[in-house]
C-alpha cells in the first residue's frame, strides 16, 4: 500500500455479479501492475479417499486446453505480455492467481475465465500432469520431513477425512485417475456462485467490474450447489483427533542420515475465540527470534536439533498445532522430551511480559510487509472475505492482537497442548534401540 491509503471499507470496492461471483477491487495507483487472486469451493474436501489428488489434478489442467485454445496458445498469450497465471487447489478451496501490467488485466481475466469455464482436459495433457504429480509424490515419499508430516495428518484425522490426506494424492490414487474423472469433477464442482475474485493495482472499480462482467457474468456452470457441498463437508469432517493422542509411529527410510519428526495436537479454527491466543502462543513456543523457546532450548542450548520450530495452522476446520525438528537419530528421544517440556511450560507458566511484547510487536509490525505488494493485498482480501472478517479487519487488527493477555495464551495452551496425549511421527534411518 505504497500510496499511503489504508485497506478498509472506504478503499475497497465490493460487488456481486449477477451469477453470484463476489468481486473485490483495491485501486493502487502507485503501482503500474495488477494482481488477481481468487478462491472457489472446488477443493480436495470434495474428493473421496479413492480419488485423492483429483482436485489438484483438475486445477492443474485448467490451462492445458480449452474449447478455443491449446496449452501452447494459452501460454503464448501470457508470454506475449509478460504475465503469469496459475491455478491450484488446497483442502478447502480451489484457487487461481496472476499478475501483469495493469493495461493487461484484460488478458488475465479472459484467460482465467476461459480455463475455469471451458477447460477440455485433453487426454495427453492429463497424462503429462499425472506423471508430474507422481514425480512430486515420489519426492514426498523420499523426504523425511514431508513424509513425517503426511503420516502425522493421517494418524491425527484418519485417511477417510480430507484433512488427513495429502493435497497431491497418493501414488496409487493418482495412477488410477483418468481424464474422464477430471472432466467429471470439473463439471460437478466448478460453480461461479462460490467464486471470490480480488483485483489490486492501477485499476478502477468500474473498469474491473466491466471486465469481470464481460468474461464471467454469463457463466452459469454445471456444478450447482458446490458451495453448499463444501460447507457440509467442512462440518462433517471438522473433527478432533481420531487417535485420541498418545500415538507414535517411526518410519524407517533407507539411505537417510537425519531423522525428522512431527509432533502435535488438534489446534483451532480460524474463527475460534482462541485463534489469536494460539497464534501468539505458537510464536512464543517456536517462532520468536530464531525459533522461540523450542529453538532456544532444543537447538541452541542442548544442540539436539538442526532445526526446531512450532507451527499453528487454522482454517474453517480445526487444524493442527505441531512441533517439528530435524535431529541426529541418537537424539530423537531427548529432542521429543525437550519439545514436550516446552509445551508443558507454556501450559504451566504464563509468557513473560517481554515475550508477549516482542510477539505482539512482530505480529503487528509484519503486517505492512505482507501488504507491500499487490499480490499480498489480494490474498488478504480473499482471507477477509473467506472468513467473514469484515473490510475493517485490518483497522481492528492491532487492537485485537494487543488485547490478548498472558492468561489467554496460557489457557489456550493448557486446553490444547496435552504432553501426555500427542501424536508423533518420526521418519529417517532406523532408530537406535
Amino acid at each position: 500500500m505504497t500510496d499511503g491509503r489504508s485497506l478498509g471499507p472506504d478503499t475497497v470496492a465490493r460487488a456481486t455479479l449477477a451469477n453470484g461471483i463476489v468481486l473485490l477491487v483495491y485501486p493502487n495507483p502507485s503501482s503500474p501492475s495488477v494482481a488477481v487472486a481468487a478462491q472457489h469451493a472446488a477443493g480436495a474436501i470434495l474428493e473421496s479417499e479413492a480419488d485423492c489428488g483429483l482436485a489438484g489434478l483438475t486445477a492443474d489442467g485448467l490451462n492445458r486446453g480449452t474449447a478455443t485454445r491449446s496449452f501452447m496458445d494459452f501460454s503464448a498469450e501470457l508470454d506475449d505480455v509478460g504475465a503469469a497465471l496459475n491455478f491450484g487447489a488446497g483442502i478447502e478451496s480451489g484457487s487461481f492467481s496472476g499478475r501483469a501490467l495493469a493495461e493487461d488485466l484484460d488478458v488475465l481475466l479472459r484467460l482465467a475465465a476461459d480455463g475455469l469455464r471451458n477447460a477440455t482436459f485433453p487426454d495427453d495433457e492429463v497424462q503429462r500432469l499425472r506423471d508430474q504429480a507422481l514425480t512430486g509424490i515420489a519426492h514426498v515419499e523420499n523426504n523425511p520431513g514431508a513424509l513425517a508430516d503426511r503420516r502425522f495428518r493421517e494418524l491425527l484425522f484418519g485417511r477417510d477425512n480430507p484433512y488427513g490426506r495429502p493435497d497431491e494424492g497418493y501414488a496409487e490414487t493418482m495412477r488410477a485417475l483418468a481424464p474422464d474423472d477430471v472432466r467429471d469433477f470439473h463439471a460437478a464442482s466448478y460453480d461461479p456462485k462460490s467464486l471470490v475474485l480480488a483485483v489490486v493495482g492501477a485499476v478502477t472499480p468500474d473498469a474491473v467490474r466491466d471486465l469481470a462482467a464481460r468474461y464471467f457474468e454469463d457463466w452459469r456452470g454445471s456444478g450447482s450447489g458446490t458451495a453448499q457441498r463444501q460447507r457440509e463437508a467442512i462440518r462433517e469432517f471438522d473433527t478432533a483427533a481420531t487417535t485420541g493422542g498418545g500415538v507414535r509411529e517411526d518410519l524407517s527410510m533407507a539411505g537417510k542420515t537425519q531423522t525428522e519428526f512431527t509432533l502435535g495436537w488438534p489446534g483451532v479454527r480460524r474463527l475460534d475465540a482462541a485463534y489469536f491466543p494460539v497464534m501468539i502462543g505458537n510464536y512464543i513456543l517456536g517462532q520468536l527470534g530464531l525459533g522461540g523457546r523450542i529453538g532456544a532450548n532444543v537447538r541452541d542450548a542442548q544442540g539436539l536439533a538442526y532445526h526446531a520450530t512450532s507451527h499453528a495452522e487454522a482454517a474453517h476446520a480445526r487444524m493442527p498445532w505441531t512441533i517439528r525438528a530435524g535431529v541426529n537419530p541418537v537424539n530423537v528421544a531427548k529432542a521429543v522430551t525437550s519439545g514436550l517440556a516446552e509445551a508443558r511450560r507454556l501450559m504451566d507458566e504464563p509468557p513473560t511480559d517481554e515475550e508477549l511484547r516482542l510477539t505482539k510487536q512482530a505480529m503487528i509490525g509484519s503486517l505492512p510487509l505482507r501488504l507491500e505488494r499487490n499480490g499480498g493485498i489480494a490474498g488478504m482480501l480473499l482471507t477477509i472475505e473467506n472468513f467473514g472478517l469484515g473490510l475493517d479487519y485490518l483497522e481492528r487488527y492491532p487492537g485485537i492482537v494487543e488485547a490478548v493477555t498472558v492468561d489467554d495464551v496460557q489457557q489456550a495452551a493448557a486446553r490444547l497442548l496435552d504432553p501426555e496425549a500427542y501424536t508423533l511421527v518420526t521418519a529417517g534411518p532406523e532408530l537406535p534401540a
